[in-house]
């Protein structure tokens, strides 16, 4: 008795074995799949749906989510002047709106943008930084959050600004020419020209004074 009890245990054991190994097989077949499916879409969208002035640069390992792969998605432009520069591991999506850099404009490794964005001349963005202008809307609590749409609000970076690492640009937000952002900053609010701000939520802590020549405390 004890006998019978005990045999189908090993045997359920080593079926379920099986069962996550197949899983895994399939789960890892899939995965290659999809990594040749968004490989060949990153060659056609350099080929064929960037516009770009030379001498200007994307790196290989930038991802750019440009031709749309959803009803809701519409094609927009990402357009990069001469001797702009997209580094490594940065996300570039213009599913919701234009992304345009400037001449000598930059994105630093690991940055995500997701327009619609204008990134003026000369100016640059640091690492791991998030600049968006697009949320999701969220009022209607009876639908999901990803049910519920989206809205735009252009990003408009000035000329020769600096964007410190890690920072949050937020939908809508202009940011004029010659400021800077601090590293981790979260900008929400405009940032007027010759600014420096810095904190989450960000505040203006310094501005140029043209008479003195002098950055100086607000």
């Amino acid at each position: 008795m004890k006998t019978a009890w005990r045999i189908p245990y090993p045997t359920l054991g080593r079926l379920a074995g099986i069962r996550t190994a197949v899983e895994s097989i399939l789960g890892l077949f899939r995965d290659i799949v999809k990594s040749v499916y968004l490989v060949l879409i990153q060659i056609l969208t350099r080929l064929a749906y960037v516009e770009r002035k030379l001498p200007s640069s994307i790196s290989m390992w930038a991802r750019l989510d440009v031709i749309p792969r959803a009803p809701h998605h519409e094609r927009h432009r990402l357009s990069l002047g001469r001797n702009s520069l997209i580094e490594a591991s940065c996300v570039i999506c213009t599913w919701h709106g234009d992304v345009i850099l400037k001449d000598r404009a930059s994105i630093g490794i690991g940055s995500i943008v997701m327009g619609p964005v204008l990134i003026g001349e000369n100016s640059a963005c640091s690492q791991n930084c998030f600049i968006s202008g697009q949320s999701h809307l969220y009022e209607d609590i009876s639908k999901k959050f990803l049910r519920q749409g989206f809205k735009t609000e252009k990003v408009v970076i000035g000329k020769n600004v600096w964007i410190g690492a890690s920072s949050v640009i937020l939908p809508g937000v202009k940011i004029g020419d010659n400021s800077i952002i601090g590293a981790g900053s979260t900008i929400i609010e405009d940032v007027p020209s010759y600014s420096v701000a810095v904190g989450n939520p960000a505040k203006i802590i310094r501005k140029y004074n043209f008479q003195t020549k002098q950055w100086e405390r607000v």
